[in-house]
């Protein structure tokens, strides 16, 4: 029943996925008329550099081409960044995305946790940067946090990037989720990005498109974008997915009605699973952590409901869930279903 990341509804008949954290909006339809024009070409290999997508996306960054990466997924950029560097010290943060542990486990490299605590909100605040001591190779955080929500504030990625910097650590920071938050730009590592910096994103959550694999991160460093550059396999981006990819930067009005729509149908869910008595915690972006009863995944699916268990979070435990924001007909069962587990 515990799986290592949402969206697993392979096995499961007329399920709602609440354990996916996907645009509930859908895909763009600019990006469906995209893949479907493009099929004409999957005859011929991809380009390599994915020159057309990296100079888009130099355009909607404001960055020069020559700092992005793109990639099979962030995932991907993950494992090409441990295993081009291969770092001997690690420090990352729990709970938070697993690939991290799990690329540099891979890559037989120690890593050290700093804890968020619940006492806190699962905040990351300054008591970090202790830590960034020059033993350390490289740093992953992610704002906003999955399994979270929580962003990270100005004040502190100000701090860990020039300390990251002093101190010759790699910082990556994940940001695969900032677009679903109202204030982005304001939030993003971009404001203090220098030669030590990596931001990760992708495609995947806010464009609805898990099903084509497309990330990128965009460094501060040439050197590091050329090094990651030349990791990892040769076509690492199919064509169609850089495809889709320039056709979705070119959705700016769906990005902002997806911000907009998420912020209303999350303190919806918020008000009304408080009311519950449930410990729901804040969150920035469209999905929730919260505490309830044990075997809640168990009574949802019976209901023919999915949510994400997170005691195979490190940090977390038993009694811990993540759900998706998704549309306000969804997010209503979803709320009907709980209140019949909770009520018994």
């Amino acid at each position: 029943m515990i799986q290592q990341h949402g969206g697993n509804i392979y096995g499961y008949r007329d399920i709602l996925d609440f354990s996916a954290n996907i645009n509930p909006l859908g895909v763009p339809d600019s990006v469906k008329k995209a893949v479907a024009e493009g099929a004409h070409g999957i005859e011929k290999y991809p380009d390599p550099n994915c020159t057309a997508l990296r100079e888009r996306l130099a355009e909607y960054e404001g960055i020069a081409p020559e700092k992005i990466v793109c990639g099979n997924g962030a995932d991907d950029i993950i494992y090409r960044i441990v295993h081009a560097f291969i770092p001997e010290n690690a420090l990352v943060t729990a709970p938070s995305f697993s690939e991290y542990s799990r690329a540099l486990a891979e890559a037989g490299c120690t890593a050290d946790v700093h804890y968020l605590t619940e006492d806190s909100g699962f905040e990351l605040s300054e008591s970090i940067l202790p830590r960034l001591t020059p033993d350390i190779d490289i740093c992953f955080i992610c704002s906003p946090n999955n399994p979270t929500g929580r962003t990270v504030s100005a004040d502190v990625l100000e701090a860990m990037a020039r300390k990251c910097l002093e101190n010759g650590i790699i910082l990556v920071c994940d940001e695969c989720f900032l677009g679903f938050a109202e204030n982005s730009e304001e939030l993003s590592l971009m404001r203090y990005l220098n030669d030590s910096c990596v931001i990760l994103r992708a495609f995947t959550k806010l464009y609805a498109m898990p099903g084509i694999r497309l990330g990128y991160a965009v460094f501060g460093s040439d050197s590091t974008a050329e090094r990651i550059g030349q990791s990892g396999q040769f076509w690492s981006v199919s064509s169609l997915a850089q495809t889709a990819g320039i056709a979705a930067l070119g959705e700016d009005d769906y990005v902002r009605r997806t911000a907009g729509y998420i912020a209303r149908e999350r303190s919806f869910l918020i008000s009304e699973m408080r009311d519950m008595g449930v410990r729901v915690f804040d969150s920035s972006v469209n999905f929730l952590l919260f505490r309830s009863i044990p075997e809640l995944c168990e009574k949802m699916l019976s209901m023919g409901i999915l949510i994400r268990d997170c005691c195979n979070f490190d940090g977390l435990s038993e009694g811990y869930y993540r759900i998706a924001v998704r549309t306000h007909e969804e997010n209503t069962a979803f709320l009907n279903a709980l209140r019949r587990c909770l009520n018994g």
